[in-house]
């Protein structure tokens, strides 16, 4: 959607590892993954990365800020989660056992990150947008996590039944993730509540090449 408006009144070009996906964009459009895209240096006055980075695995991931620096000629616009702590939401996939978080995030990422990230370029512009939500502390978490069972993780046990459906990263099994009331973990999110503040979600970063 991004993709295309910006295409209304730009030169534009998506890319995307999912043939699925780009089959949605009207502009040009190269199917490669994020840390290995064919095209020669400098060949964007632009570079817009949204909601992309959470998602990496470590090599990818520092593969992709190589490239998105690479093809770079002048600016970088990223947008992630702001200081998301990705254990939040995990779930354990009843049929391999392994743990993942709800929308498949894997990292996170904060205003000073990119700093480290991106030293060849200066912040020109940041800021937060969206609703705001409350961080969870990492050693409740780790404590709750470790002592109550799987199907109590989830601080959001309102969440609609429609939304509770995911897919195991690993070994790809479709299920919908349950919630059960657990008076340890209850107690547990009850103290988050009254330790851990809420953060604006989203974190906006404009840079350009020193």
């Amino acid at each position: 959607v991004i993709t295309n408006i910006l295409g209304q009144n730009f030169k534009v070009t998506g890319v995307d590892r999912s043939k699925k996906a780009l089959s949605f964009v009207k502009t040009a459009k190269i199917q490669a993954s994020a840390d290995n895209i064919p095209l020669p240096d400098n060949s964007f006055d632009l570079v817009f990365s949204s909601e992309l980075l959470e998602h990496l695995e470590k090599k990818v991931f520092e593969g992709t800020v190589s490239e998105i620096k690479r093809l770079s000629k002048k600016y970088i616009f990223i947008t992630v989660p702001n200081d998301e702590n990705p254990d939040k939401l995990s779930i354990k996939c009843p049929k391999c056992s392994y743990i993942y978080n709800s929308p498949n995030h894997l990292r996170n990422i904060k205003l000073q990150d990119f700093y480290k990230l991106f030293s060849e370029y200066k912040i020109i512009s940041s800021f937060v947008f969206g609703k705001k939500v409350r961080y969870y502390n990492p050693l409740l978490l780790n404590i709750k996590k470790r002592i109550s069972p799987a199907h109590s993780w989830i601080p959001y046990y309102w969440m609609p039944k429609e939304k509770r459906k995911t897919t195991c990263p690993k070994c790809e099994y479709e299920f919908e993730n349950p919630y059960r009331f657990n008076l340890f973990a209850t107690a547990i999110d009850f103290v988050n509540v009254l330790v851990s503040p809420k953060k604006v979600y989203w974190l906006f970063v404009l840079m350009e090449k020193k």
